[in-house]
């Protein structure tokens, strides 16, 4: 039997993006399209080129979906009004956020705000991997906007949305070694952008190594180490690694650390808890949902109560609080789950597009 046809569109492969495209193939023929300009005067160039890819492929089209808002999702949501196709954002993040303090968030830039909220509202259905990324109050840093979510940057939008969280593969990630006391990990990408620092709470991270000398501490996604002079001899800096190492560094270590200003749906968090690790995190969106009574919540990003959390999850049952991660991880955010709730939200948007079409 022939397979439907999908059109999929994002900006970057990353792991989140491929591990949909693999569930997508399992029902579905799936044509990809990738909006990422390596340079800004690019970007008009993939318009176009975007334009002839969906003119090529729109007909045969059942459905199309896109990973986030933004540039890349307008073309698509403009062709599902056009031509009745149904046309499902997953919003991931950025896509629901706005901080203009470390100038980070769709909703923050002017132009890309606009493709933004014009793709949310043409579009067919949206599915918000966090029930905080459609709204919620926000508290973790006073300079921040008080309220975030796509509903609290677009009031007058409605639009169906379901909630799919992300899934794991708990035979995939395991703890399958022996934990290093008083070690701390934690992991980002794009740390050549200075704003990235603050998002993901590398500057607190810095600075908790400077505090707890007697604490070993490991960043990966260092791609040059030379923008990290100067800092104490206990923290490890690492590049960019592939799964497998990542998965080692997650069994080798005791807690995890994230302690960002925004999130989605953090994967490294998740994977790193399957991995046993006692999880420190931000009060901010899925991460206090994510971590429940497993590991320590930062409620406000202040210094010194950090530095009080820390004290306390030293002093912790590490052992045990590793296995409860792995536990709640495995139990609520299983793979299999998203799998179904993702397929399943394809084939009743391709059904419902049909009986309204006819």
């Amino acid at each position: 039997m022939q397979k439907q046809t999908l059109l999929y569109f994002i900006v970057g492969k990353s792991t989140f993006t491929d591990k949909d495209l693999t569930l997508f193939l399992e029902e579905y023929q799936v044509y990809q399209f990738n909006f990422l300009a390596s340079a800004k005067w690019k970007t008009l160039f993939l318009f176009v080129k975007q334009f002839f890819f969906l003119l090529k492929h729109i007909s045969s089209a059942q459905i199309m979906v896109s990973q986030f808002s933004g540039y890349h999702s307008f073309l698509p949501a403009l062709f599902s009004r056009l031509t009745g196709k149904p046309f499902l954002i997953i919003a991931g993040g950025t896509d629901c956020h706005s901080f203009p303090e470390i100038r980070y968030g769709n909703f923050q830039k002017r132009l890309l705000s606009s493709f933004t909220k014009q793709s949310y509202k043409m579009c067919t259905h949206i599915s918000p991997k966090h029930a905080t990324l459609w709204e919620s109050e926000y508290n973790y840093s006073s300079s921040s906007p008080a309220k975030q979510g796509i509903k609290a940057f677009i009031p007058e939008l409605n639009k169906p949305h379901t909630i799919i969280n992300n899934g794991y593969n708990s035979d995939k990630f395991q703890n399958t070694g022996k934990k290093i006391p008083h070690s701390f990990l934690t992991v980002a990408g794009n740390l050549n952008y200075p704003f990235q620092l603050k998002l993901k709470g590398i500057d607190l991270f810095l600075q908790l190594a400077e505090k707890f000398a007697d604490c070993s501490f490991t960043l990966v996604g260092v791609v040059d180490s030379g923008n990290f002079m100067n800092f104490p001899k206990n923290i490890k800096f690492l590049p960019p690694l592939p799964y497998d190492r990542l998965i080692e560094l997650y069994t080798a270590h005791t807690f995890y650390v994230q302690l960002s200003m925004a999130e989605g749906f953090p994967n490294t968090l998740c994977e790193s808890m399957l991995c046993e690790c006692v999880p420190i995190g931000s009060n901010v969106f899925s991460i206090p949902e994510i971590i429940g009574q497993t590991g320590f919540i930062l409620e406000r990003k202040n210094l010194n109560l950090l530095h009080m959390l820390i004290e306390d999850a030293l002093k912790s049952d590490t052992i045990q609080l590793g296995k409860m991660a792995r536990e709640r991880i495995a139990k609520n955010y299983p793979l299999s789950r998203r799998r179904k709730e993702l397929l399943n939200l394809c084939r009743s948007l391709e059904i419902t597009t049909k009986r309204v079409s006819n």
